[in-house]
């Protein structure tokens, strides 16, 4: 074979066989860019279980912040009603009859209410009147006889209604803090929380367990 003729055959192959190793030199490059940014199983299972863990602690907290802050404002709306009670007495010499800031029965946002039966108002005030996005509900009745209300009809000649009151404030079971505690505010100076549920308006005090005065 002359050299011309393996010149040409040189020629004609040389750039096929580059050619071909420019492709798997590529292949390559690009299964280790692959193989440099994507995530083995072990990864992933360790990043779910890092999420799992920081749901765990953050969730719990979130959960006792919630109910925390409905307290504090329940206390709050608790002991801005006893001073609202205290002006009625020092005007009308009886706690008889009191009508919180808002007592015609329609709920404005940022007032108190009465519900239906003149002793619950809702914490905090119910959007458009629905009391089950309410947080806790305060019991507001007389101070002796817990059965009935502070507002009484005006057939109703008992002076006994009105000498004291007793405010319970227990959360909305249906609400994001229904294992918040129970609120106790009276006119003889009782004033504790307690994790008891069987404290209730026939209740003198929180109970020895499970309550702090606040």
């Amino acid at each position: 074979m002359k050299l011309t003729d393996m010149r040409s055959i040189f020629d004609q192959y040389l750039p096929v066989t580059l050619h071909t190793k420019k492709a798997r030199d590529g292949r390559s490059h690009n299964s280790s860019i692959l193989a440099q940014y994507g995530f083995t199983l072990i990864e992933l299972m360790i990043v779910i279980m890092i999420v799992a863990i920081l749901a765990a602690i953050a969730i719990p907290s979130y959960r006792r912040y919630v109910i925390k802050n409905a307290e504090k404002e329940t206390q709050a709306q608790m002991k801005q009603l006893e001073l609202q009670l205290e002006s009625w007495r020092a005007s009308r010499l009886t706690y008889k009859g009191f009508m919180p800031e808002r007592g015609d029965n329609v709920c404005v946002t940022g007032n108190y209410c009465y519900d239906s039966d003149s002793k619950i108002i809702n914490v905090p005030t119910p959007r458009q009147g629905v009391t089950s996005t309410a947080k806790y509900q305060i019991f507001l009745v007389d101070g002796t006889d817990t059965s009935k209300s502070l507002v009484t009809a005006d057939a109703d000649l008992n002076t006994a209604i009105g000498r004291g009151w007793k405010m319970l404030a227990i959360p909305n079971e249906d609400g994001p803090v229904s294992t918040g505690r129970r609120i106790m505010l009276t006119s003889i100076g009782v004033q504790c929380l307690t994790n008891d549920d069987n404290i209730d308006l026939a209740s003198t005090n929180c109970g020895t367990s499970n309550s702090e005065i606040w």
